[in-house]
């Protein structure tokens, strides 16, 4: 059998003309990731993973920034490990644009755990994605995801329902969802609720049925 974490890997596969495929996501231990019921959001944005130019963290930066004009109380932490250059491209803009961003590092699941409860946001900036973890982990713990609508996101995250999406790269349209998550609580309420009822479809309690059948 041939395994695919994703149903856009599938797709792409399928093109290909290879057929004889399984999905089998990868898989979360989601005892480990607490839901936090927020009532309203605020200003308060998580950015998580590798510090590279695929993953545009400058977009987060930029929206952040715009973000500031309107709620100036906003607050930004990005969390992950240098690759590119891209963590010091992004510490430069932040300070040219005189903001205010804590950037951690690379942390244990742990402490992105205990720092995701600080946040109610979380933005995925990526010009291109297949089935990200560290999304899927954001929605188990009670966080709205707005993402750019690239790749592999679509056949993850339905627009509206348990998510925002937006066309890649576009701050504007980043920061008008936002904006609607903070104004709109039963949007924001929805989005969490619906997110972490799909998360669970990702639990390894679950998956590793689908292992042990192909095993056997």
């Amino acid at each position: 059998k041939n395994v695919s974490p994703s149903l856009f890997l599938i797709e792409q596969f399928k093109l290909k003309g290879y057929e004889n495929i399984v999905h089998i996501p990868n898989a979360v231990e989601l005892e480990n990731y607490p839901f936090l019921e927020r009532k309203k959001a605020k200003p308060k944005l998580l950015w998580v993973r590798s510090f590279a130019k695929i993953y545009n963290p400058l977009m987060a930066v930029e929206v952040f920034a715009s973000l500031k004009k309107k709620y100036p109380e906003a607050t930004l932490c990005m969390v992950g490990p240098e690759k590119d250059g891209s963590l010091l491209d992004a510490k430069r803009k932040a300070t040219d644009l005189n903001l205010d961003i804590l950037f951690t590092g690379k942390l244990s699941k742990t402490d992105w755990i205990i720092t995701s409860q600080e946040y109610d946001i979380f933005i995925n900036t990526t010009h291109f994605d297949n089935m990200p973890m560290s999304v899927i982990e954001a929605m188990s713990l009670g966080l709205a995801v707005v993402s750019t609508n690239v790749g592999g996101i679509p056949f993850l995250l339905e627009d509206q329902k348990d998510a925002l999406l937006i066309p890649d790269n576009n701050v504007d349209k980043m920061v008008e969802s936002i904006d609607k998550l903070i104004k709109n609580t039963d949007l924001f309420s929805k989005i969490t609720v619906s997110a972490r009822l799909k998360a669970e479809q990702f639990d390894w309690q679950g998956i590793k049925f689908k292992w042990s059948t192909i095993l056997k």
